[in-house]
């Protein structure tokens, strides 16, 4: 029990290390994690986070998507955040307007700002370069259902007042969802 505990300890100052050098990565890779605990086995570490605890260091942590990360989550850096706010107020007023490349540098959002948005759940990669508002591919089926049964990619491009360069990939996203279907 003292070397679960111990290696609990380790384990939680390792991720909370790796979240303060990359804060847009959160979350410690599990190899990472198995090295870091010097484990002979991977699966080792979820041994750990079961039964490392006092009470204390473990239970903040959890195994998602092959990463050990803190429950609670580290949160954005306040910049990307404040970022966020401005993209999100833009799409609030035009959903389907998916900034451009220009507007995105000038918020400061490269790739991986927006990788990491991505992965918060706080923006919809919909094609490379073309994020949206969580919910917009919903609201694009909405809008899309008052065309009838078939309509042109021109027609859907109007009704959800955007350009070429988002109908496009959006109307490809929801026909690989499963929520359009191509007849032509």
């Amino acid at each position: 029990p003292e070397l679960a505990m111990a290696l609990g300890r380790r384990l939680a100052a390792a991720v909370a290390a790796h979240d303060a050098a990359d804060p847009l990565d959160p979350g410690l890779p599990l190899e990472a994690a198995r090295r870091a605990l010097d484990l002979p086995d991977a699966r080792l570490v979820e041994v750990v986070l079961r039964h490392g605890g006092d009470g204390r260091p473990t239970e903040a942590l959890t195994l998602r998507d092959g990463r050990v990360a803190t429950l609670a989550g580290a949160g954005l850096p306040p910049a990307v955040r404040a970022a966020l706010e401005e993209l999100r107020a833009d799409l609030q007023q035009r959903p389907f307007d998916a900034p451009e490349a220009a507007r995105l540098a000038a918020l400061g959002l490269g790739p991986r700002q927006l990788a990491s948005l991505v992965r918060s759940g706080e923006l919809l990669r919909v094609a490379d370069g073309v994020v949206l508002l969580p919910g917009a591919d919903d609201r694009a089926v909405a809008v899309l259902a008052t065309l009838g049964p078939e309509f042109s990619l021109s027609a859907a491009r109007q009704a959800l007042g955007t350009t070429r360069r988002v109908a496009v990939p959006l109307l490809e996203l929801l026909a690989r969802s499963g929520r359009t279907e191509r007849t032509a």
